[in-house]
C-alpha cells in the first residue's frame, strides 16, 4: 500500500488526512483535488472541508454517518480526485511599496541574507507567489514559496500589530496580512489593495491554487489602489 495519504482520528467528529510531509505545489495540489472531490460529492453528515499545506481535516456528525462509513468514503474521494482536474489558477498583480515606514524589516531581510535592498526587492517582487490555502484571522492567505536567497527567521519577538496590507516573510513562507493584526514576519512592503471585505461573500479575494505578484511602485501609485478589490488587478 502506498505511503501517502495517511487517514486518522482528530477528536470524536473529524478525520484528519496527511500527504507527504512537505510543504511543496505538488503535495498542495493534492490536497485541494481531494477536497474538490469531496465537495463534488457531498453526503449527509459531512459538515465542513478544511484544506491545508499538506493536510485536510474532515469535519462530520458522527450521528448521520459512523467513522467506518466516512472512513471508506474518503478512501473512494482520494482515487477519484486523482482524476480531479483543477480550476486553472487567477493570477493578481498587486501594487506594492517596498521600504521605508511601510517596509521595517526590509534591513533586517537585507541584513540576513547579505543582499542589497535593491536585490531583496527585485527578487521577491518577480516571484508569483501561490496560494496554498485560507486561514486564520480574516482570511489571511498562505503563500510560497520564497526563493532560498530571501529565507529570514521569523521576529525574535513577534510585533503587536501590523497594518493590513503589510507583505512580508518568514522562512519560505509569505503573506499579505488583510486587516491590521499581530504577527512575526518580516515585512518588507504594503499594498492598499482590500484584501478582506465582509460586505461580500467570500469576503477574502483569493482561492487556494491562485498566484499573486507584489509588483513595485511608488507610495504615491500604490495608495492610488486603496478601496480598490484585488479582482480589480487579475
Amino acid at each position: 500500500m502506498p505511503e501517502w495519504p495517511k487517514v486518522r482520528p482528530a477528536g470524536d467528529c473529524a478525520v484528519l488526512i496527511e500527504f507527504e510531509n512537505r510543504v511543496a505545489p505538488a503535495v498542495n495540489r493534492l490536497v485541494r483535488s481531494l477536497a474538490l472531490a469531496i465537495e463534488s460529492d457531498p453526503i449527509p453528515g459531512v459538515r465542513e472541508v478544511m484544506p491545508a499545506f499538506r493536510s485536510l481535516m474532515v469535519l462530520y456528525d458522527p450521528l448521520m454517518i459512523e467513522y467506518q462509513a466516512l472512513i471508506e468514503k474518503i478512501h473512494h474521494w482520494e482515487e477519484s480526485s486523482r482524476e480531479t482536474d483543477l480550476p486553472k489558477p487567477r493570477f493578481f498583480q498587486l501594487p506594492t511599496v517596498y521600504g521605508g515606514v511601510h517596509g521595517p524589516d526590509l534591513p533586517r531581510v537585507c541584513e540576513t541574507t547579505h543582499l542589497s535592498p535593491e536585490e531583496v526587492i527585485k527578487i521577491f517582487s518577480r516571484t508569483p507567489f501561490i496560494v496554498y490555502f485560507i486561514g486564520f484571522i480574516c482570511g489571511l492567505a498562505y503563500l510560497g514559496e520564497v526563493p532560498p536567497p530571501l529565507h529570514t527567521p521569523r521576529l525574535p519577538t513577534p510585533r503587536t500589530l501590523v497594518p493590513g496590507g503589510s507583505v512580508g516573510m518568514a522562512g519560505p513562507q509569505a503573506n499579505a496580512i488583510a486587516t491590521d493584526q499581530p504577527s512575526g514576519f518580516n515585512y518588507i512592503g504594503r499594498t492598499f489593495v482590500t484584501l478582506y471585505d465582509p460586505s461580500v461573500f467570500p469576503p477574502a479575494p483569493f482561492l487556494a491554487g491562485d498566484e499573486i505578484l507584489f509588483i513595485p511602485v511608488s507610495e504615491e501609485e500604490a495608495l492610488k489602489a486603496q478601496g480598490k478589490r484585488a479582482a480589480d488587478f487579475l
